[in-house]
């Protein structure tokens, strides 16, 4: 039943591509050369212009010794830098929307219910979800809902970061990939955590906690060898005892659980609420299912929660993924189209793989 469905899916989305994506994209192609040679062409210009006024600078008498040659310098090579790095990126989102505008209403008539540019996976969900670490910045690419089987899904993809705004500006990734939610086929008591071994970044935990350690360090030292500085001791005491009790509530919420596959309990660790719900939700099949997973997306870091009426899985890739087509390569090349293929069918498979269309057990 299930190849039936699939294939029945890909006969339809070949006849579309054939009878009316096909025209579009060849249409569309003109386009992409056109503003792929448009790039080019500043690109090569802004090269030009940027080496004319070096070459104007080293024609004139002592401009190199000046003392304003070095912040010149630093200047156009920090614009230059930017604007060459700001063209493509310009281009290459024009194109990608103008793609999916086209293509849209076509992928809907193939897949019928996928609907873009909204997601479910908000950043409500996310923080929800406890799968990922405290972040301060996220980003969207796309994302977009269906239904398949009665089974309502959103997907999108995110990128996390946790920024410490200072004299030095510091960057804490969090988590870059596709986040998929689905409706659960469960009535879901408690909050379980599934997650690739090693990965703290999880439970909402700061991941910039041990930076404030170090400034809190140098409070705590200041203010107990300098007695008019007693001030800063119970400063840095009381952060420091926050960070301990934030540390503590946090790992109260989520217990760890131990499974007896052994296999399993080397590549991943599980956190629940509930230890007996977590027995019953992380079955030696789903063990099996989630393993292959990882292994199918080329991926070493996976991870899923269990909670209310919800089943979300995060996949951590640096693939950008569910295009039609690439900037750089024809769209006559049906290359990209087949990888866009495969990366929704393999949302589709995973309802089927993990039974969530079921009522019963995964």
């Amino acid at each position: 039943m299930i190849k039936s469905i699939n294939a029945d899916i890909k006969s339809d989305f070949n006849t579309l591509y054939k009878s009316q994506m096909l025209p579009v994209l060849k249409r569309y192609e003109l386009f992409r050369q056109a503003i792929f040679n448009k790039c080019i062409m500043i690109e090569i210009a802004v090269v030009i212009v940027v080496g004319l006024i070096f070459y104007i600078f080293s024609e004139i008498r002592g401009f190199w010794e000046s003392q304003y040659s070095t912040a010149i310098t630093a200047i156009i090579v920090i614009g230059f830098v930017f604007f060459i790095s700001w063209i493509p990126y310009h281009y290459k989102k024009k194109f990608k929307n103008g793609l999916k505008q086209r293509c849209n209403n076509m992928l809907k008539k193939c897949f019928g219910t996928l609907d873009w540019g909204y997601s479910e996976v908000d950043e409500f969900l996310i923080r929800q979800s406890q799968l990922f670490g405290a972040f301060n910045r996220i980003s969207y690419d796309d994302k977009f809902t269906g239904v398949y089987k009665q089974t309502d899904f959103s997907v999108s993809e995110t990128e996390m970061l946790y920024i410490v705004e200072g004299k030095r500006k510091m960057v804490f990734p969090v988590f870059k990939g596709v986040i998929l939610s689905f409706a659960s086929n469960k009535d879901i008591q408690a909050h379980t955590i599934v997650t690739t071994k090693g990965d703290n970044s999880i439970r909402n935990y700061n991941p910039a906690s041990w930076y404030t350690i170090l400034v809190v360090l140098p409070l705590l030292w200041t203010g107990y060898f300098d007695s008019s500085s007693r001030w800063m001791l119970f400063i840095g005491i009381g952060l420091l005892l926050y960070i301990v009790y934030d540390f503590i509530m946090k790992r109260r919420k989520l217990s760890s659980v131990k499974l007896e596959d052994l296999n399993f309990d080397k590549r991943f660790s599980v956190y629940s609420q509930n230890q007996i719900e977590a027995r019953y939700l992380i079955t030696p099949s789903f063990m099996e299912r989630l393993n292959n997973l990882r292994t199918s997306f080329g991926t070493k870091k996976i991870k899923c929660a269990f909670f209310d009426d919800k089943i979300v899985f995060a996949i951590s890739t640096p693939k950008d993924l569910f295009e039609l087509g690439d900037f750089h390569r024809s769209l006559l090349d049906k290359k990209k189209v087949k990888e866009f293929y495969d990366e929704i069918m393999a949302i589709y498979n995973m309802i089927d793989y993990f039974k969530l269309s079921e009522k019963t057990g995964l």
